[in-house]
């Protein structure tokens, strides 16, 4: 019985997580706003019936909820500490500890559960001084257990503390967070985690290259636990003396040049050159989420060395330097842009194809390329005489037969307009105001697309008048409605960003009828207005006036 006890303590140990996890609050890694507040509350006997731990995962969490419950039965405590030697403490590290409840609630969420716990609290500890119950992933109590739960959270008999855990405190009813402290765990810096696993590498006897150690904890995002697994992981795939190489093979990076050469291909709005950037890395067998990652990373890098943060870029400084000599004649709108774009691809697929990046590659650089072809039919309408209605057909002076007015008449202006274009070219103007339509075509307002909209007001129909853009719509209607719309804050920033974006520069907006409208609005206004009909009477191109 005892052998059995021993192997089964023994195994952990091959796992770094388990074997290097934390006995005490200072041994907690970047924590210290958290670990220090315990410690001194435990000195002073003030300890909290219940207890809320926030934060995201692998930051110790449930590692700290441990060390509370070990502490509290403590006999010997250390400065606030566990002393880790007493027969309590070597119960507890053993996992023999019975006064110690661990929930899931992911796996135990329902009603049942709680009522269990609420069965059992008020009986006695059968070891320690205190009965600790720590609940995992709180947040997936359900509605009706979270509710069953309140008043026994709330107080429950001295002898007994509650730890939830939980890495989306949103979720959480917001009548359990206040019954509760709380404490907001924070990523770990990846300095930090970089110093953890060079004390992991040096005890265990296992040498590592510093470079490999330190995209280890870049690439942990955080979490010690990751960084510690994925340690783990290199040290029994390349044994002793693991480099750089064994990192990159793992994570399926190439090294970070294909990345950093997309990053620069994006900024300079380079579209041939990004997606076959893209397709290189996809057929050399590149992981394509970390593609995306490593550019994202390397954008937001490029973003604040334009805006001077240097100390918030975490990359070699090598590829620093190169994007400082890139940035230096890039307009800063450009890396908004990348980063937005770049950001909203969605890669969570199994198995990602290559399309989600190559068509975020094409907007990131549509701002170089010409305007869709699709987009040149919606400029301004020519202003041919527009046939009267079919009820009432005019004298048409045109060669062939009128056997058939009505039909023969619509006919003939179909024919005509199809081919009708602004014969003009669009103007550069025209063309970055279809590129700020485009955007905001995604983009709902208060009550309308601000999109559609906007797309009232024609590429010919747009001017400038020093800092003020000038919309000219065609129809009274959508002018109304967006005149509604850019009374409401949102909507007008929608709109300021999408032309700051698209023009490279802010300006205020004028929004106005068009001296050239379509003809057909024209004339349905003629047939109501006697005072428009008069004027059109005078000048305009209206064959045949119809009394009603």
């Amino acid at each position: 019985m005892t052998g059995q006890a021993t192997t089964e303590a023994a195994t952990p140990k091959q796992v770094y997580a388990r074997t290097w996890r934390p006995s005490s609050f200072e041994q907690l890694v970047g924590q210290e706003h958290v670990s220090g507040t315990l410690r001194q509350s435990i000195k002073l006997s003030r300890v909290s019936h219940s207890y809320l731990f926030c934060g995201p995962r692998g930051s110790g969490k449930t590692t700290t909820a441990r060390i509370i419950a070990k502490a509290v039965n403590c006999l010997d405590t250390q400065d606030g500490d566990p002393c880790n030697a007493c027969t309590i403490c070597r119960s507890i590290n053993g996992g023999q500890f019975m006064d110690i409840i661990e929930l899931d609630a992911a796996s135990n969420r329902g009603i049942d559960e709680i009522r269990d716990i609420r069965d059992k609290v008020h009986f006695s500890p059968s070891q320690g001084r205190r009965k600790v119950y720590i609940i995992d992933e709180a947040h997936m109590l359900t509605d009706a257990a979270s509710n069953a739960f309140l008043k026994t959270l709330e107080e429950p008999p001295d002898h007994v503390i509650f730890v939830l855990c939980t890495t989306e405190a949103h979720k959480i009813l917001p009548t359990i967070i206040s019954r509760c402290q709380r404490f907001d765990f924070r990523r770990i810096g990846s300095e930090l985690i970089y110093g953890r696993l060079a004390d992991i590498t040096e005890s265990e006897g296992v040498s590592v290259d510093p470079e490999a150690l330190r995209l280890v904890a870049r690439h942990a995002a955080g979490s010690l636990r990751d960084a510690e697994n994925l340690l783990q992981q290199l040290v029994v795939a390349a044994g002793d003396g693991v480099t750089l190489g064994h990192v990159e093979d793992l994570l399926g990076l190439d090294g970070g040049e294909i990345p950093l050469e997309l990053t620069k291909y994006l900024l300079l709005g380079n579209t041939s050159a990004a997606l076959s950037a893209v397709n290189n890395a996809a057929w050399s067998g590149t992981d394509l989420r970390q593609l995306h990652k490593q550019t994202i990373n390397l954008l937001r890098s490029a973003m604040h060395l334009q805006w001077g943060s240097e100390n918030a870029v975490d990359i070699p400084q090598d590829v620093t330097s190169q994007l400082k000599e890139l940035l230096g004649n890039l307009p800063t709108w450009r890396i908004v842009r990348c980063l937005k774009v770049w950001g909203d691809v969605n890669m969570r697929y199994d198995a990602p194809s290559t399309l989600p990046l190559e068509l975020a590659v094409v907007e990131v650089c549509e701002d170089n390329m010409s305007p869709p072809a699709q987009d040149t039919p919606i400029a301004p309408p020519v202003s041919t005489p527009t046939p009267p209605r079919a009820s009432h057909p005019p004298t048409p002076n045109r060669s062939q037969p009128t056997a058939r007015p009505a039909h023969s008449t619509m006919g003939q202006h179909s024919t005509e307009r199809r081919p009708t274009p602004d014969p003009a070219p669009i103007s550069e103007l025209g063309a970055k105001w279809l590129t700020a339509v485009k955007t905001l075509g995604r983009h709902k307002g208060k009550k309308y697309n601000l999109g559609a909209l906007l797309r009232d007001c024609k590429a010919n129909a747009v001017s400038l008048d020093a800092n003020t853009l000038i919309l000219g719509f065609s129809n009274k209607a959508n002018l109304e409605r967006m005149l509604e719309e850019m009374e409401d804050p949102g909507s007008r920033r929608r709109v300021s960003d999408a032309v700051t974006d698209a023009f490279g520069a802010a300006y205020e907006f004028k929004l106005t009828m068009a001296n050239s409208g379509s003809t057909a609005n024209t004339v349905k206004t003629a047939q109501q207005s006697s005072l428009v009909r008069t004027a059109l009477g005078m000048g305009a191109r209206v064959l045949e006036e119809i009394e009603e």
